[in-house]
């Protein structure tokens, strides 16, 4: 019973402080789909943080296997902040990771910013928006988290923020906090 009670608590100051209990969530999307799996509408300032394991890629010619997290102004997400990785293609050993902007349905950042050794398809990836507007990213591949990269005028308010999966089975666990820290 004190174990229940410890836990009611905790729980209620998690909400006291404007954050959600972490998610574990599911998603097993076929070669060429994409899938939304979490979408959470946001204020002017928060952290989503996932952490992914990939049981499978669903692998092809033109599209390659990724965990996206977005952080969008719009339901159609033309102005949006796109945090995803992949393994490299061809039986490669490596993981890349990739970040995406677009403005008005126009890509404006497409950058790959670090490819690592594959750490057996588990990686994290973090989005944290900012009340001066501006939007920070981390990764990790196993090693811990990669310093904050920062869009400091990505050229939209951030309204939401989600999470897909394309060509891949697996499992997120995923935390979101009205934090920036």
């Amino acid at each position: 019973m004190k174990r229940v009670a410890r836990w009611l608590t905790l729980s209620g100051l998690g909400l006291l402080f404007g954050c959600t209990p972490g998610q574990t969530l599911n998603f097993d999307v076929q070669y060429g789909y994409y899938h939304n799996f979490l979408r959470e509408y946001v204020g002017d300032r928060g952290q989503l943080t996932c952490q992914v394991v990939i049981h499978e890629n669903h692998t092809g010619e033109k599209w390659v296997p990724s965990v996206i997290l977005a952080a969008a102004q719009d339901e159609n997400e033309d102005y949006t902040l796109f945090l995803s990785s992949s393994p490299l293609p061809h039986g490669s050993s490596m993981r890349t990771f990739n970040l995406r902007t677009f403005v008005d349905a126009k890509p404006v950042i497409d950058e790959h910013f670090l490819n690592r050794p594959n750490n057996h398809d588990r990686y994290g990836l973090r989005l944290a928006w900012h009340a001066d507007g501006s939007i920070s990213y981390q990764v990790d591949n196993g090693d811990g988290w990669t310093p904050k990269a920062t869009v400091q005028a990505p050229g939209f308010k951030v309204r939401h923020v989600s999470a897909h999966a394309s060509g891949v089975k697996g499992v997120a666990h995923c935390e979101l906090s009205d934090s920036d820290a």
